[in-house]
């Protein structure tokens, strides 16, 4: 079967070989018009709502980049299937299908890494110290440069296999994009494993919930949804591309449409759109120059202007805050209450060698009711002096 695949290839560059199965097939007008056409409607839903939630945000000084990102997601999704459009209205035109195919693989890549930073904010905030180790900040950086040199050795390649007939070289292009895709696949499993960290070593003293508002179970359980759907993802991908070149004449069920457009760009829809409702705008969101630890908050205990508190394993962060806060208002009436009584002394004069407070705007007592004394905030050095109470 190698030795047909390899036989009735184009004679100029780049070289195209119809009889060898790809991913999706080869587009056509009554089949994959369609569906581009729905699937693009969708993804520029997807990319209006993303951009006008990042510049709304920009415009009150709440920078979150990940909104940038999906938008910038949506739009690589539009370039794609526009074409695809183009190629299966120019079957011939063989650099419109390595555009297309170039697009198909990198578009994903945008996924990737946002639900590999959801979940680095989730460990750092559950587990400072180690979170923020710099071994680990170091590798994570280097994973990044990894990422990079991963996307180039994909596009890189798969332009070659299309511009040569040496089988040496089409085959070294062929394990070199293996390793980079695997190497993309390993990346994403990097998410799982912060996540897995987070669910199973019990919180450091030093935690801290993030975000204007949601709990830490909220997080974990948007992040678990969305992983497990890009992991989908890049294992099948993987498995494509591992698996041996097949007849287009009869393609596995991997190679098929239905494959291509529900497993790939299907849960790919899913997670944009989930990452979206879910505003992980606002759940994820940290203050600009958060880089060390035990500052994703901004504040040190709690602050009601933006409703955080340190993380507490065993409640719902959310509830707890409310009761905090309650417990404060209540409080503020009383020392309301008390002030409304007995005010602070102001000014002092001297009666027999001693310093005698002046008490201001106290109201008669009626027979029989007691004045209460409102406790001074710090204890004075020497016997604080009787109160003078004007009745």
């Amino acid at each position: 079967m190698n030795a047909d695949i390899e036989t009735d290839v184009d004679q100029q560059p780049p070289y195209v070989n119809p009889q060898v199965a790809t991913a999706g097939g080869h587009p056509n007008v009554h089949q994959d018009v369609p569906v581009c056409a729905v699937l693009i409607a969708i993804f520029l839903i997807g990319a209006i709502s993303n951009m006008t939630i990042f510049q709304r945000n920009r415009r009150r000084g709440h920078r979150f980049f990940m909104s940038w990102a999906l938008f910038g997601f949506s739009m690589a999704r539009i370039a794609t299937f526009i074409l695809r459009l183009a190629v299966a209205t120019r079957p011939t035109n063989v650099s419109l299908a390595i555009a297309a195919g170039i697009f198909t693989n990198v578009g994903i890549l945008v996924l990737y890494v946002i639900l590999f930073l959801l979940a680095l904010r989730i460990f750092r905030a559950t587990h400072p110290r180690l979170g923020w180790n710099p071994i680990l900040r170091k590798a994570i950086k280097a994973s990044y440069y990894g990422v990079a040199v991963a996307l180039i050795l994909v596009i890189a390649f798969t332009v070659l296999t299309f511009y040569t007939l040496d089988q040496g070289k089409r085959i070294a292009a062929l394990w070199i994009q293996r390793v980079a895709i695997l190497y993309l696949l390993l990346f994403n499993i990097a998410y799982l494993v912060f996540f897995l960290l987070s669910v199973m070593l019990s919180p450091e003293q030093e935690s801290e919930n993030f975000g204007k508002y949601g709990s830490m179970r909220s997080k974990l359980n948007i992040v678990s949804l969305a992983g497990f759907a890009t992991l989908i993802i890049a294992g099948f991908r993987m498995g494509t591309i591992w698996s041996p070149p097949q007849l287009a004449s009869n393609p596995p069920w991997w190679d098929g449409k239905v494959a291509f457009y529900l497993i790939l760009f299907g849960l790919e829809v899913f997670v944009l759109y989930f990452l979206t409702f879910t505003r992980i705008d606002q759940r994820f969101w940290v203050p600009n120059g958060s880089s060390k630890r035990c500052n994703y908050s901004g504040t040190t205990g709690l602050d009601d202007s933006i409703g955080m508190k340190p993380w507490v394993h065993d409640q719902d962060d959310a509830s707890q805050h409310d009761r905090d806060r309650n417990s404060l208002q209540s409080r503020g009436r009383v020392e309301a209450a008390f002030d409304g009584y007995v005010s602070r002394p102001s000014t002092a004069k001297k009666d027999e060698g001693r310093v005698s407070p002046v008490v201001e705007a106290v109201p008669p007592l009626q027979s029989g009711d007691k004045a209460p004394v409102k406790e001074e905030p710090f204890p004075l050095k020497d016997n604080p002096p009787e109160m003078k109470e004007e009745v």
